[in-house]
Formats: structure tokens, C-alpha cells, sequence
């Protein structure tokens, strides 16, 4: 049976005196479908690419198929913030020559800074040349907590008892297993605001273009070495970010 409930009825007396700070370290798997029309389509507007990278980049999606990667992802998390660590994986970068960026290491991981109470999240973003870098600043897109359905269905992850809730929408289809022994209604990405912490989550989304995520809890640690606080940088929105790396994209000299 399913039924909307409100955040506060999973509140019993156990979560409130439950786990509220720590790391879980997520296993996370993303299969994408791309195709060149798409991804045309979307491209930033006023974005002008020449027609030996545009080539470049239909060769690329054709080899790669339906891509499939698999990374690490730390998630620190105190109350309704969480610092999100991605730790990728060292393989050779697909597009060398078409990366708005220029020429980096795929090892190197992406921090954000999310806070779920204010709907904000903040993003330190790949060096692209300069000494101080960029930390972009945007809405968080989260799920709203009234919005999720909660199923009558336990389990057990890590040792947690988790319980399930599922979100449906014209692009987004999510199921997820939450610990409301882990008091905090943060979580990976957008699936957050639930009545516990997410240990698991399957997810299709179809928004641009169709992607499977996939992220299973692979280990808890209780409490926080240090406090979670935001990336230091320079502050831009995603509009500033993106002027600026298409401005740099004017002085990359493509090499096919």
C-alpha cells in the first residue's frame, strides 16, 4: 500500500536521538544513451563549434555506444548540509581535443557544497588556467519532500534498516531505500528532503538525454573529521561559468 505522508511522521524518538553526522562512501554507476542530434540541440546558446570538432565529437559518441561509468562518491553529511566528493576513476579521457575545457585529468574529482534546507548548492569547478578556482552557484534542484511516495516495504542496508519511497515525473523516475535511523534529509544529488538518509537509489532520467544512475552505499562512518563548509573560490553563477569557458573556448586551437 502507498501513501503520502509528511517529512515529520517517520520523527519518532529513535531517529531523533539517531546518527545525524558521518560519511557514506557510494558506488555510483551511470549509463548514458547519447546521440550527436542531441546533444546539438542542447548546447549552450551562441556556443559556435567548427565543423572538424563537430565530426570529432559524432565519431566520439559513435564509438563510445551506450557509456557506462562507475566512480566513487563521498558523501559527508551534518544535519541538512553535505559535502559531496567525487572521486573518478583514472581512465582515458574520450574527448581530448573537444573538451571546452582544454586538456585535464579525468582523475581529478568535483566537490560541492550542498545545503539542503536553503536549496543552494555550491560547486568548485575543474582548474582551467587560473589561480584561484571557480565555484559556481546554483539552485539546488532537489526533490520536494512532500512529493515523495513512501511504500510500506522494509529492508536492510549496512546493517540500517531502510525503508522505500519512489518518485515519478515526466522526466525522472527514482527508487530509493533511506536509513530514518541517519537523521539528516540530505543526500546524493537531488534525492534528498527524505525522512532519513538514502543508502540506495536507482533513478532513470530523460530530461536532454536518458540516463541510468545507480548509487549503493558501500560503507557508513559515523561523525565528521572536520566541519562541512563551503568550497572557496570565485563565485560565479552557471550563466557567468559558462560565458567564461565559452570565452576560453575562443582562444583552444582544435587539433583533429
Amino acid at each position: 500500500m502507498r501513501y503520502l505522508i509528511p517529512f515529520f511522521a517517520f520523527l519518532s524518538p529513535i531517529t531523533l536521538f539517531a546518527q545525524s553526522e558521518g560519511t557514506v562512501e557510494y558506488s555510483v554507476t551511470a549509463e548514458m544513451k547519447m546521440d550527436m542530434e542531441t546533444i546539438m540541440a542542447n548546447m549552450p546558446e551562441g556556443m559556435e563549434l567548427d565543423s572538424a570538432m563537430v565530426a570529432q565529437m559524432a565519431q566520439t559518441f559513435e564509438s563510445m555506444g551506450n557509456q557506462q561509468t562507475t566512480v566513487t562518491m563521498l558523501l559527508h553529511f551534518s544535519g541538512a548540509q553535505a559535502l559531496v566528493e567525487m572521486v573518478m576513476p583514472d581512465l582515458p579521457n574520450p574527448m581530448p581535443n573537444v573538451s571546452p575545457f582544454g586538456s585535464f585529468d579525468n582523475s581529478m574529482g568535483v566537490t560541492s557544497y550542498i545545503d539542503f534546507d536553503e536549496g543552494i548548492s555550491l560547486t568548485k569547478m575543474p582548474n582551467t588556467g587560473e589561480s584561484v578556482p571557480y565555484v559556481v552557484s546554483r539552485e539546488l534542484n532537489a526533490i520536494d519532500a512532500v512529493y515523495w511516495v513512501y511504500v510500506d516495504v522494509d529492508s536492510t542496508i549496512l546493517g540500517h534498516a531502510v525503508k522505500k519511497a519512489e518518485f515519478i515525473s515526466d522526466s525522472l523516475e527514482a527508487v530509493v531505500w533511506y536509513a530514518p535511523g541517519i537523521a539528516s534529509p540530505a543526500g546524493p544529488e537531488q534525492f534528498g528532503n527524505l525522512a532519513g538518509l538514502p543508502l540506495s537509489v536507482d533513478a532513470a532520467m530523460s530530461q536532454n538525454m536518458y540516463t541510468k544512475m545507480n548509487y549503493v552505499a558501500k560503507s557508513i562512518t559515523e561523525g565528521l573529521a572536520k566541519p562541512i563548509t563551503p568550497p572557496i573560490g570565485i563565485s560565479v553563477t552557471e550563466e557567468e561559468y559558462m560565458k567564461i569557458i565559452m570565452e576560453k573556448m575562443g582562444d583552444i586551437q582544435f587539433v583533429p
